[in-house]
C-alpha cells in the first residue's frame, strides 16, 4: 500500500531519468519510485520493476537515496494547492503562496494566502501569473533566499513537481556550496517590471474588421492589443494571410489583425503604379493630447517618391512630423498611394521610439504601397480590392474624409529592468548583500535541543547549520 503511495505521486508526471549500470556497461531510462531496504524500485515501459541498488553506478545510488528522502518528506507534506504570485528574474521557477482552507473540516474554499514558497520549473512559460493548481504533490528542492523589489530577503521553502528534478537541484545546489551555509539557498530575485504603452495608428483595409498596424504594436513582448473608436476599446489579433494553397502572403512594413470595430472600409484604391520622382502629399495624424483619438486637423507636406522598394513598398522624402503615428502618402490627383506608420512608446522608462525603418538614405521616410495591399487582399477568402475615393483639389478635406477609416491602436508590453545583488568592498570572500545593503540571511541552523530557526532569528547560530525540514520550527522565527 506504502509503494503504491508513492508511485501515485511520483507518477504524476512522466519524465524519466537515465540510470547507469555499476560498471558503465548499461544505461536505461526510468522514473524513481522508491528505495525499499537495498532494492531500488524504478517505472519504466508502463510497469514498476525492482533491481539491487548496489548494481547501480555510485551517483545513482547516492541520487535514489536522497529521492527517497525527499518523496518520503513529500508524502507526509501530502498533496498541496497553490497560487503562482510571478516568476523569478531568471526564468528557474515561480514565486508560489499555499492555499489555507477556510474550514478545514468542512472542506470549504481555500484562501490563497499561506506560506510563500519557489517552485522550481523546467519551463517558466507552461505557466501564467494568478494561475492556481490542486492538490499537487510537491517535492521539496533546499531552499532560496528571495530578494523582493520591496523589503528584506527571506528565506523561502524550494519545491519541484518532479521528484528527479527536485533531487537533482538539491545535490547540484549542496556540490556546489560545500559547507558553506551562505551558498546552500541560491538567490532569487522578483523582476522588477514595468508596463509600457506603445500608440499607433492604422486603416482598415477589408472587410469582417482587417485592419492594417505598425508590425512595432505586435512584437514578441506584446502583452494586450485594442483599438480605440469613440471611447472602446475593440480587442484585436495578429492575423497571418494565407493564400488559397496555404502559404502565406507577405507584404513590407505591415501586419494585418482582426477587430470588431465597426468603422467602414477605407477607399484607398490607387489607379496607377507610384513612379520615382512623381511628386506626392503626405497627410500624418498627430495623437490627441488625452492620448484617445486623433487631432481633426491633419499635417500635410509636400515631397517625391524617392526610390522603390521589395514587397510593396517605396520611399519618399516629404517631412513627417515625429509627434504623428502616421498617416497616407497622396498623389498630386488624390488617389492614395501608400500609407506609413510612426508608433509611440510611453510609460514603463521606455525611451520613445519611431517604427519608421532606417531608410537607405537619411531622411527617407518608409511606405506600404496600397498596390501591394490590394494585390493581397484579391487573394485573400471574401476580400476585394479596396475601391478609389473621390478626387480632392483641398488635400486638409481629403485628410478629414481619410481620418473616417483610420483607427488609434494601443499596444502594451513589459519592460525588464535588470537587477543586481552588490557585494561589500571588504577584503576577503565576496558575501552576497541585498539590493537595498547590509548581510544577507544564509540558510537555518539547528539549536541542541533540536529546534530549527531561520537566518532572521534571534536564535540563529551560522556555525550549526541545517536544512530546512531538520528539527522542529522555531515558535519565534517559524523556522
Amino acid at each position: 500500500m506504502r509503494l503504491l503511495l508513492v508511485l501515485s505521486m511520483v507518477l504524476g508526471s512522466v519524465h524519466a531519468r537515465e540510470w547507469k549500470s555499476a560498471d558503465g556497461s548499461k544505461k536505461m531510462e526510468a522514473v524513481f519510485v522508491a528505495v525499499q531496504g537495498e532494492e531500488l524500485a524504478l517505472h519504466m515501459a508502463g510497469k514498476t520493476s525492482i533491481f539491487p541498488l548496489m548494481a547501480f553506478a555510485g551517483d545513482d545510488q547516492q541520487f535514489a537515496k536522497n529521492a527517497h528522502a525527499i518523496t518520503e518528506t513529500a508524502t507526509k507534506l501530502g498533496p498541496q494547492s497553490f497560487e503562482l504570485v510571478h516568476p523569478v528574474e531568471d526564468g528557474s521557477g515561480w514565486i508560489c503562496r499555499l492555499a489555507l482552507k477556510i474550514d478545514p473540516k468542512a472542506g470549504g474554499p481555500k484562501l490563497f494566502t499561506g506560506e510563500v514558497f519557489f517552485l522550481l520549473t523546467k519551463d517558466v512559460a507552461a505557466y501564467q501569473k494568478g494561475q492556481r493548481v490542486e492538490n499537487q504533490p510537491l517535492f521539496g528542492a533546499g531552499g532560496r533566499t528571495y530578494h523582493p523589489l520591496v523589503g528584506d530577503p527571506s528565506m523561502l521553502r524550494a519545491y519541484a513537481i518532479e521528484v528527479e528534478q527536485a533531487t537533482q537541484a538539491w545535490m547540484d545546489i549542496m556540490a556546489t556550496a560545500g559547507d558553506d551555509p551562505a551558498k546552500q539557498a541560491p538567490n532569487v530575485l522578483e523582476p522588477d517590471v514595468k508596463i509600457a504603452t506603445r500608440h499607433g495608428w492604422g486603416v482598415v483595409i477589408g472587410k469582417s474588421g482587417l485592419v492594417a498596424i505598425d508590425p512595432e504594436m505586435v512584437k514578441k513582448d506584446f502583452k494586450s492589443l485594442v483599438i480605440h473608436h469613440e471611447g472602446k476599446d475593440y480587442p484585436a489579433a495578429p492575423y497571418v494571410p494565407k493564400d488559397k494553397d496555404g502559404s502565406e502572403i507577405k507584404v513590407s512594413d505591415v501586419q494585418l489583425v482582426l477587430c470588431k470595430v465597426p468603422m467602414e472600409v477605407a477607399r484607398i484604391g490607387a489607379r496607377k503604379p507610384v513612379e520615382v520622382g512623381q511628386n506626392v502629399f503626405a497627410i500624418s495624424y498627430e495623437l490627441s493630447s488625452g492620448k484617445k483619438s486623433f487631432s481633426t486637423k491633419a499635417t500635410v507636406t509636400r515631397g517625391i517618391i524617392s526610390r522603390l522598394g521589395a514587397h510593396g513598398s517605396f520611399q519618399h522624402d516629404a517631412r513627417l512630423p515625429p509627434e504623428n503615428l502616421g498617416g497616407f502618402l497622396i498623389g498630386e490627383k488624390g488617389d492614395v498611394l501608400g500609407f506609413f506608420f510612426q508608433t509611440q512608446t510611453s510609460g514603463g522608462n521606455a525611451k520613445k521610439q519611431t517604427a519608421i525603418d532606417k531608410p537607405t538614405i537619411e531622411g527617407l521616410g518608409s511606405c506600404v504601397s496600397t498596390q501591394a495591399i490590394a494585390g493581397m487582399l484579391t487573394r485573400l477568402p471574401g476580400q476585394s480590392a479596396p475601391r478609389s475615393g473621390a478626387a480632392f483639389e483641398d488635400m486638409e478635406a481629403h485628410a478629414k474624409t481619410l481620418l473616417a477609416s483610420s483607427v488609434l491602436v494601443m499596444s502594451t508590453f513589459e519592460i525588464h529592468q535588470p537587477r543586481q545583488i552588490r557585494v561589500p568592498k571588504a577584503a576577503g570572500p565576496a558575501v552576497p548583500t541585498p539590493v537595498g545593503g547590509g548581510p544577507l540571511p544564509t540558510g537555518w541552523s539547528l539549536s541542541k535541543s533540536g529546534i530549527r530557526h531561520n537566518a532572521k532569528c534571534h536564535y540563529y547560530n551560522a556555525q550549526n547549520p541545517c536544512q530546512a525540514v531538520d528539527g522542529r520550527p522555531c515558535k519565534v522565527c517559524g523556522g
